[in-house]
């Protein structure tokens, strides 16, 4: 099983990323450890689509550091902040399954 997500605003090139289940369950670990449960709980827990306001990514990000704490994957989190820092500038995020 994985994840695709895209900027709600994106130009077909850029803007997207496919995710496995098993990197979803690692950030989504990450990111609970800065109190963003919420957020990874929302892509984590998707049946088919959803869709995460750019205000609802910005809370996330304001609580996340560029540098994970305890995942041992530093290039996966730093690819993952810059996506989301996209995506609050790109109206947020579609989520599907």
């Amino acid at each position: 099983m994985s994840y695709r997500l895209w900027w709600r605003w994106n130009d077909g090139v850029s803007g997207h990323v496919w995710l496995s289940a098993g990197d979803v369950d690692r950030l989504a670990e990450e990111m609970a450890r800065y109190g963003c449960a919420d957020l990874a709980a929302q892509i984590a827990a998707v049946e088919t689509e959803v869709t995460i306001t750019p205000q609802e990514v910005g809370r996330a990000l304001e609580r996340m550091p560029s540098v994970p704490i305890h995942l041992e994957d530093a290039e996966l989190w730093g690819d993952w902040i810059r996506f989301l820092e996209g995506a609050e500038q790109k109206g947020g995020l579609l989520v599907r399954r």
